[in-house]
């Protein structure tokens, strides 16, 4: 379209925009935002106009997707920027659809997610305008504050209150979303504003702004961070998310070889380095964690259990990151004797350089012949148990998923029984454990890669966190064709273990059935699925579960979504 590149240039010519409406949308549609997440309510007049108004009037928009539930659209937004790393549009209807959309959110903010929030606004006037309140929950949903309740979560927000600020907003926006450290920022909009009119001519002269990147790296901080791992006879890497960088992968992959570093991948958001690499030293830390004597923290904000983990107080420990320091939580008291703020992939080749200039070959070797007479991880159950186990869903599920598959995980399959040798492969749910992600973002990453296989690992509990009826109905709308395994336990498993955990020998550990945690009796979440268009089974039986797989996988491949409801003992 004539209009659209002439946004995305800067150029005078005219933009086929009546309205803030037709503009915002062309705006974000030239700034490369693909989807327009939403879940709409009486604050959205103008923009149902403007797309209706776009085949005749040439306005190129973002696709519309209609998601009937907020927290699904957000967390579909999460996962397509994974893939694409473009932030994507939601909008959501003024406070009560705000309130909705807090937990996912609060996951996106905690796992630095580039989303444009938007939220219509209750009319401002009374009467006197087309756009005036005009049915009672206008005086109902309206607050002092819209946005107090989401601020904590947001790098940026304001709401819009005359159409000539329309670009520059946007572009600011956008600008700071992008921004190291990435993360959403917020636009309120009220609907008076939403159906103004705008001088489309100048539309055209606006100019995108440059995100601020830290793609440098301290130099000095690098040269001390290289000459304490060169004397460390025991280092360690630790690592959760900087796999979310696709180029990082490689550079952790060259570093830790290079260096003679193991590296854990401990509680792991992506896949951060291949599970097959020499250095690989699985996901948690043993009894050798303690003798550790030099760790370098990877862009992970909570990179050991100070209470929980016998942690080598007296170990050096280096914090690299966009954010080292994890700035937004309020305490966090990880040592620091080096922090780098950067780009993992840029840090990490610098070092690797440092590091080569004053390593002791010696010691490297040393270090080197250690961790090849390591331990090796545990394998996988190679035949059925007798009833369904979650390790054998996992094992089944490594065998039947394929190179090119990925896999969304949220409290469904055991990370360490499954294997990946590529960079997004992987995804696990946010640091904030927002519970009810891993569904919806599986649907958002196949958009934006809908030529692979995308696995969804779900528990129980995590199902119906994800409004699966909301889910289900956008996969059917959207031709969404995804694997969803429910690895159906009946309980919050995490609620009991959380209990044992503080209490090893109290009554939660010899009672049966324990208050708040049983989910009995379960949904019948096959029958559900079916309900809404989409392919249903259920599986107990351990010995059937390699031939349902291979059966569901088959289905997907060919176009159709399904979900696997996995009976677990």
């Amino acid at each position: 379209m004539a209009g659209d590149k002439a946004i995305r240039e800067g150029r005078g010519e005219p933009v086929p925009a009546q309205t803030v409406a037709d503009a915002l949308l062309a705006l974000l549609k030239a700034r490369g935002v693909d989807y327009l997440f939403a879940n709409a309510g009486t604050d959205f007049p103008a923009i149902l106009e403007a797309y209706a108004r776009a085949p005749q009037s040439g306005l190129d928009c973002p696709a519309p997707v209609a998601v009937p539930h907020e927290h699904a659209a957000v967390s579909m937004a999460h996962g397509h920027t994974l893939v694409s790393g473009r932030p994507q549009a939601v909008m959501v209807h003024v406070s009560v659809g705000l309130a909705n959309s807090l937990c996912g959110l609060m996951n996106a903010a905690r796992e630095n997610i580039p989303l444009f929030m938007m939220a219509g606004r209750t009319p401002i006037t009374e009467d006197g305008s087309p756009a005036s309140r005009d049915v009672s929950i206008h005086w109902g949903q309206e607050m002092f504050d819209q946005a107090g309740m989401l601020r904590e979560m947001v790098k940026w927000d304001y709401e819009l209150r005359t159409a000539d600020q329309l670009p520059t907003v946007i572009d600011r926006a956008l600008a700071l979303a992008m921004s190291d450290p990435m993360g959403p920022v917020h636009l309120g909009l009220p609907r008076e504003v939403l159906g103004a009119g705008i001088d489309a001519a100048t539309l055209a002269a606006a100019r995108p702004i440059a995100p601020a990147r830290l793609d440098g790296v301290d130099e000095a901080a690098i040269e001390e961070a290289a000459a304490i791992l060169a004397r460390a006879e025991r280092p360690l890497v630790v690592t959760g998310r900087s796999g979310r960088d696709p180029a990082a992968v490689g550079a952790l992959a060259d570093f830790a070889g290079r260096a003679a570093i193991p590296v854990v991948e401990y509680r792991p958001n992506y896949m951060n380095l291949p599970d097959d690499h020499p250095m690989h030293a699985g996901f948690d830390f043993g009894e050798d964690f303690a003798r550790v004597d030099a760790i370098v923290v990877l862009d992970t904000p909570a990179p050991w259990l100070p209470a929980r983990h016998a942690w080598p107080r007296a170990a050096r420990v280096i914090q690299i990151g966009v954010d080292p320091l994890a700035a937004g939580i309020p305490v966090r008291g990880f040592p620091a004797d080096v922090t780098i703020a950067a780009r993992a992939a840029a840090a990490l080749p610098r070092l690797e350089e440092a590091f080569a200039r004053i390593a002791d070959p010696a010691r490297v070797a040393a270090r080197r012949q250690a961790i090849a007479t390591r331990a090796p991880r545990p394998g996988a159950p190679a035949s059925p148990p007798p009833t369904m186990t979650r390790a054998w869903a996992s094992a089944c599920l490594q065998r039947a998923k394929g190179p090119d598959a990925i896999v969304v995980n949220e409290l469904g399959a055991l990370r360490p029984l499954l294997r990946f040798a590529a960079p997004g492969t992987f995804f696990g749910p946010s640091n904030a454990g927002g519970l009810g992600w891993a569904l919806p973002a599986s649907l958002g990453i196949k958009l934006a890669a809908p030529e692979r296989l995308v696995i969804a690992c779900v528990g129980d509990g995590s199902c119906m966190f994800a409004n699966p009826v909301a889910c289900h109905q956008v996969a059917a709308a959207q031709g969404l064709a995804t694997l969803t395994l429910v690895f159906n336990n009946r309980r919050w498993e995490a609620v009991r273990t959380a209990a044992l955990s503080v209490y090893p020998a109290g009554a939660t550990a010899r009672a049966n059935d324990p208050a708040l945690v049983s989910l009995e009796p379960s949904p019948a979440f096959a029958e559900v699925a079916r309900a809404c268009g989409i392919d249903g089974e259920t599986v107990s039986d351990p010995a059937a579960l390699p031939a349902t797989l291979a059966r569901a996988i088959a289905r997907v491949r060919a176009g159709t979504p399904v979900l696997l409801d996995i009976l677990i003992d």
